[in-house]
């Protein structure tokens, strides 16, 4: 369901109208009201919903009585969406280019020669086991020329890169997290 920021400035209102307002509000049906932030000193409140349509927030809140200035269609970000435990732990893990040293990375000493792996350039795989691009998942990614060569089909990935220690060194990091 689409999601809304209500704004509202009320200056003269205190804080237990506004708790007598949030518990009508809880039961409306018509939308979900998510949370409400405010500033009862500066009579500032922004309420989060969760409603078909902002003409429906509309009604709400003119069936209630309640003054607005703005009603704003969101999308919420959150650091969980960031993956923020990769970000914060990031320095800890490295890449199968770092860890093997393949020269094959955007600026790496192989790349004029070879060419860029695609794991390196790779932003679908972006994050997987805390990596950058598919650089902690290069086993899902043909065209690499790792151990024995050019891979062209994924039977011949899983055959070369089940036995490579990177994969077991990501396994072994990751534990519970790891993903295949």
């Amino acid at each position: 369901m689409p999601k809304y920021l209500t704004v509202h400035h009320e200056t003269s209102i205190d804080r237990l109208t506004l708790e007598t307002r949030w518990s009508e509000i809880a039961t409306e049906t018509r939308a979900d009201w998510q949370m409400t932030l405010f500033n009862v000193h500066e009579g500032k409140r922004f309420c989060e919903w969760d409603a078909p349509s902002a003409k429906v927030i509309e009604e709400i809140l003119r069936d209630l009585g309640v003054k607005w200035s703005d009603i704003v269609p969101v999308e919420v970000t959150a650091a969980s969406d960031w993956s923020f435990w990769e970000v914060k732990t990031r320095p800890l893990v490295r890449n199968c280019w770092e860890v093997l040293e393949c020269g094959r990375e955007p600026g790496g000493g192989k790349a004029n020669d070879r060419g860029i792996c695609p794991v390196a350039e790779d932003r679908r795989l972006w994050g997987k086991n805390r990596g950058l691009y598919a650089g902690r998942c290069c086993w899902n990614v043909l065209g690499t020329m790792c151990a024995e060569g050019f891979q062209e089909t994924f039977e011949d990935k899983i055959r070369v890169c089940g036995t490579c220690g990177f994969y077991e060194q990501v396994k072994h990091e990751e534990r519970a997290r790891f993903q295949p």
